[in-house]
C-alpha cells in the first residue's frame, strides 16, 4: 500500500485538516484550540447531538456537522480521543438548554473521556439550576468480528455504523424530540445493526516508519478479515486473500448467521427488507466500492433471501488510506416495532452536513457572504470566554466561590488538612506503587498518583481549591487530576469524582456534609464510574480497593472500617487474574507471583491518608 504522502509528518495536520473541513460549509465554526466544529446556528430548543474521536477517519465525524446531523464534532490526534476538557469545550460553544446526547465509539479512552465530559456536563446544569433535557451518551458497538467471548468485558467496538447513528439521531433531535427519546432511539439501533470490515493492509500514519515489518504490513497477497479502524487485528488472517465473491460470503456469514452463537447479535427474516451501508476504509476507488457494494446486494438476494430497502457507499468512516472496506445491515423494521418510529423516515430526512452522501438541503443565505476565518476563530473564542465568565459553564465550572449549591462542609480547615494528608500519602507510597507497575504494567503508576497528589496540594495552597462547599471541593480537584494525570487513570478518578459531585449537589443547598451524605455520594459515584468502565471486583483494578470502601461507607460504617475494606480489597489482588490493561500480558504468572495491583494499591494509600488526616 502507499506510505507516500503529500504532508510527510503529522504535526499540524488535524488541524489544516478541520480548518479545510469548515472552509467547505459556510454555516460552520471551528474553535482551534480544542479542535472543535460546531454549528452556532444550532436551534437551542433542539437536542444537541455531538460525536468525536481521533482523527484519520475523515470525514468522519467534522464532515458530519450540520443541520439534520451534529451540532458539534470534537477531534483528537491521529487515532487518540478528544479529552474531556476538549469536549467540555464543545458543549460550551454550542446552544445546549434542551439537552445533549452523546455519540461516542466503543473505545475505552472515547467512553471515559466522553463520559467525564457528560458528568461535568450534568453537574454544570445542576450547579446553575438549569438542568434542561440532561446528558446521555449512546456508545457505537457494531463490529460482529469482536465475539461475545472474545469481547468479555469490553464489548464489541464501533465501526462506520457511527456515522449511521448521527444521521439518526440527528434527524431525530431537528425533529424534535427530547434527549431520552434519542438516546432509546440510539441504544435500538445498536441492537438492530452489525458491522464487520476487511483490509488487503493496514493504513499508514503521515511521518511514521515507512518499512513493512515496522509499520505491521501485510503480505503482498495477505488479507485481513474483521480488521479494526485503528490498525487492529481482525478476526481472522487470510494468507491469500480470497476472490471477492467468497470475501463477502464469509463476511456476510459472520454478520447474518442465526446459528453463530459468539456472533448472532441482530436476528434478520428475509422480508425485512435491512438498510445497506457500505463505507469505504479510505483506500479503495469507487469503481470498486460499486462494483462491492452490486455483490453484496446479489448475494444478499440470492444466499439470504434478504433485499435491501436502501443501500448507500461511499466513504464515512475511513481509517486513513486503508486499502479496505466494512459492510453494515440494518434491521429497519424491527428497528421500527421496538420503537414505533420510521428508521428510514430519519435516514432519508435532510441535512446540510456536505459529507453525507445523501438527501441534502441547502444552506441559505449564508453561502453567499465571504468568509473572515480570523474573525469566526476570535467569535468562537470569545463566545466561550462569555459562557464561562457567566459561571456555570462546562468548560470552566469550579474555583472559589463558583457556587454555593448542596451541603456545605462543617469544618473547612479539617478538611483542608484531610486533602493534605492524602496529598503526602501519594508522595509517600510512590516508590512502592512504581515497583508494583514496574512488574505488572508500563511503570508509571506511582509517578503519576504522585504528580496529581503535588497538583492538588499546590492548587489548595493557591487558594484554587474552596474548602467550604464540598461539591465545590470535589469539582476543583476533579479539574486538576483530569489535568495532572491524564490518560486512563486520570479520566476514572474524574468520572468518579464528577459522580461525587452530582450526587452532593442533589442534597438541598446549605445542609451539613455528613457521614450519611458522604456515604450515599460514594456509592452514588461507584455505580456511576461502573456505567463507564467494565471493572468490577475480582478483575484486579483500582475498583478491587475503590468498590468495599464506597461500600462500606453507604452501609454507614466508619472511615476507618471503610479504610480496612479498602485494604482488604487491595491485598487480595495478588491473587487474581488481570482482565483488563496491560496487565493482562503477564497474567499467565501463578497466584502470588506478582504484586498487588498498583492502582488498587494507591486507593487504599489515598483512602488511607484521608483518614489520618480527619484524625481517625
Amino acid at each position: 500500500m502507499a506510505t507516500k504522502h503529500m504532508f510527510d509528518s503529522s504535526t499540524g495536520l488535524v488541524d489544516r485538516n478541520l480548518r479545510g473541513t469548515v472552509a467547505q460549509n459556510p454555516a460552520l465554526r471551528y474553535y482551534s484550540p480544542h479542535k472543535v466544529v460546531f454549528d452556532p446556528s444550532h436551534d437551542n430548543k433542539k437536542v444537541a447531538v455531538i460525536s468525536g474521536g481521533g482523527a484519520g477517519h475523515e470525514p468522519a465525524q467534522a464532515g458530519f456537522v450540520g443541520k439534520g446531523m451534529l451540532a458539534a464534532c470534537i477531534s483528537g490526534d491521529i487515532f487518540a480521543s478528544p479529552s474531556a476538557a476538549q469536549i467540555c469545550s464543545g458543549i460550551d460553544l454550542i446552544n445546549h438548554d434542551a439537552g445533549v446526547v452523546m455519540v461516542v465509539n466503543n473505545y475505552t479512552g472515547d467512553c471515559l473521556h466522553f463520559g467525564l465530559a457528560a458528568e461535568k456536563a450534568r453537574a454544570a446544569m445542576a450547579y446553575s439550576g438549569k438542568e434542561g433535557g440532561g446528558v446521555e451518551a449512546v456508545i457505537v458497538a457494531d463490529d460482529v468480528a469482536v465475539g461475545r467471548k472474545r469481547g468479555g468485558l469490553v464489548g464489541r467496538r464501533g465501526l462506520a455504523g457511527n456515522i449511521f447513528t448521527c444521521k439518526i439521531l440527528g434527524a431525530a433531535s431537528d425533529k424534535g424530540y427530547d434527549v431520552k427519546r434519542i438516546a432509546d432511539l440510539g441504544r435500538n439501533l445498536m441492537d438492530n445493526m452489525v458491522s464487520i470490515g476487511t483490509s488487503l493492509d493496514h493504513c499508514h500514519v503521515p511521518g511514521r516508519p515507512k518499512g513493512a515489518e515496522e509499520r505491521g504490513a501485510l503480505a503482498e497477497e495477505a488479507a485481513e478479515l474483521g480488521m479494526g479502524i485503528h490498525n487492529e487485528p481482525g478476526f481472522k488472517h487470510m494468507d491469500k486473500k480470497p476472490e471477492p465473491e467468497a470475501l463477502l460470503a464469509e463476511m456476510l456469514q459472520l454478520l447474518l448467521d442465526p446459528n453463530d452463537e459468539d456472533r448472532a447479535y441482530t436476528p434478520f427474516n428475509k422480508d425485512d427488507a435491512p438498510v445497506l451501508f457500505v463505507n469505504n476504509l479510505g483506500g479503495m476507488s469507487q469503481l470498486e466500492m460499486n462494483a462491492i457494494t452490486d455483490l453484496t446486494i446479489e448475494l444478499l438476494e440470492s444466499k439470504w433471501g434478504l433485499h435491501p430497502c436502501r443501500v448507500l457507499c461511499g466513504s464515512y468512516m475511513t481509517s486513513l488510506n486503508a486499502p479496505g472496506f466494512g459492510v453494515s445491515l440494518i434491521n429497519q423494521k424491527r428497528f421500527e416495532k421496538n420503537t414505533g418510529q420510521s428508521l428510514l423516515e430519519l435516514l432519508d430526512y435532510p441535512t446540510t452536513a456536505y459529507s453525507w452522501l445523501g438527501v441534502q438541503s441547502g444552506w441559505g443565505s449564508a453561502s453567499g457572504h465571504p468568509r473572515d476565518r480570523k474573525a469566526e476563530e476570535k467569535e468562537a473564542a470569545d463566545h466561550l470566554h462569555s459562557v464561562r465568565k457567566a459561571g456555570g459553564s462546562v468548560s470552566g465550572l469550579a474555583g472559589p466561590g463558583a457556587s454555593s449549591n448542596g451541603p456545605v462542609n462543617p469544618n473547612p480547615e479539617l478538611v483542608k488538612k484531610a486533602i493534605i494528608a492524602a496529598c503526602d500519602a501519594t508522595v509517600e507510597i510512590e516508590p512502592t506503587l512504581t515497583r508494583y507497575d514496574t512488574i505488572v504494567g508500563d511503570g508509571d503508576c506511582g509517578e503519576t498518583l504522585a504528580q496529581a497528589g503535588n497538583e492538588v496540594k499546590k492548587a489548595l495552597e493557591k487558594g484554587e481549591i474552596p474548602v467550604d462547599n464540598a461539591a465545590g471541593t470535589l469539582i476543583a480537584i476533579g479539574e486538576v487530576l483530569e489535568y495532572a494525570m491524564g490518560g486512563t487513570s486520570g479520566a476514572i478518578y474524574a468520572l468518579f469524582f464528577a459522580g461525587l459531585v452530582q450526587s452532593l449537589l442533589s442534597n438541598p443547598k446549605g445542609t451539613q456534609a455528613d457521614s450519611k451524605v458522604w456515604g450515599k455520594a460514594s456509592l452514588d459515584a461507584l455505580e456511576n464510574l461502573g456505567r463507564y468502565t467494565p471493572a468490577r471486583p475480582g478483575d484486579r483494578t483500582l475498583v478491587d480497593a475503590l468498590d468495599p470502601f464506597c461500600r462500606a461507607l453507604g452501609a454507614g460504617k466508619s472511615l476507618t472500617e471503610a479504610v480496612d475494606a479498602s485494604k482488604v480489597g487491595a491485598e487480595k489482588t495478588q491473587a487474581m487474574t488481570p482482565r483488563l490493561g496491560r496487565a493482562t500480558y503477564v497474567g499467565s504468572k501463578d497466584a502470588g507471583e506478582m504484586p498487588p495491583d498498583p492502582g488498587a494499591w494507591g486507593i487504599w494509600a489515598l483512602a488511607d491518608g484521608l483518614r489520618k488526616g480527619l484524625g481517625q
